[in-house]
């Protein structure tokens, strides 16, 4: 996981409209963004566990201290407030339209940065604001894209919904950062998948299972809600050892550690 900001300073980008090339379905995914064995694989997974389902406040907690929800598309983040809206590679158009109402800040929710149009288009935006910080959640595929502080209008038009092209090169250390991320978080997810599959054989294996799930959906809500319970003795009934983590967990505390355990 990264915070990757792209600061409208010194930035040049030259775009013109007329060189936006459109496409009748959605682009693949780019070798400059995503290895394509990994992408296979990942693809072959036929049921995605889901290990929580607060992965919008875990994005938003890297950057910001204060966090005030108004509604479920509007917050107050560090005293200044945000529009939050959900993109795929098929609203390209409503996105953008959607960009052009009131507010000065954006965080714009997407699973992915697999295709180049979709770079394109984020790395575009950081021409019309201050900056753009792409923050990745280091539990699944899951991405928020903030744009802060509009500095002018986003005169930008797009006619189609699906674009194959902006033709503007993206720089090569942010598309070098993006595929390092994708890389790590798809690889964590494949490597997650053949344990819990080699885990599941069996009927104990199953309960082992749904056991190490319970927990680590626990522990990835106190990650996210930054809770902790420092008066835990950690008993030994309340630790076992997580093959899916690599690591011995209290379930009690939901401390994990690596090291060798005494009683």
């Amino acid at each position: 996981m990264s915070i990757l900001t792209i600061s409208n300073d010194n930035l040049d980008i030259q775009f013109e409209e007329s060189s936006i090339i459109y496409s009748k379905s959605n682009s693949r995914p780019s070798k400059s963004l995503i290895d394509p064995e990994i992408y296979t694989k990942y693809k072959l997974i036929k049921e995605t566990l889901i290990f929580s389902d607060e992965l919008f406040l875990e994005c938003i907690n890297y950057v910001f201290n204060s966090i005030i929800k108004i509604d479920k598309s509007v917050y107050i983040l560090d005293k200044e407030t945000y529009k939050v809206l959900n993109f795929s590679d098929k609203k390209f158009k409503t996105i953008n339209d959607n960009l052009k109402d009131k507010y000065l800040n954006y965080i714009i929710i997407t699973n992915d940065i697999f295709t180049y149009p979709k770079m394109q288009y984020f790395y575009t935006l950081a021409g019309y604001f201050q900056s753009v910080d792409i923050v990745m959640s280091q539990i699944m595929c899951y991405i928020v894209v903030i744009c802060k502080k509009r500095i002018k209008n986003l005169n930008l038009e797009i006619k189609n919904s699906f674009i194959k092209d902006f033709n503007i090169k993206v720089d090569e250390y942010i598309l070098k950062c993006i595929k390092h991320d994708n890389s790590a978080i798809l690889n964590n997810f494949i490597d997650t998948n053949k344990k819990i599959s080699g885990m599941c054989s069996s009927l104990s294996g199953i309960n082992s299972v749904n056991r190490e799930i319970y927990t680590i959906n626990k522990y990835y809500k106190a990650f996210i809600n930054k809770e902790c319970n420092i008066d835990c003795k950690c008993k030994p009934n309340f630790i076992f050892y997580s093959d899916i983590l690599n690591c011995h967990i209290c379930e009690n505390c939901l401390v994990l550690t690596r090291l060798p355990l005494v009683f």
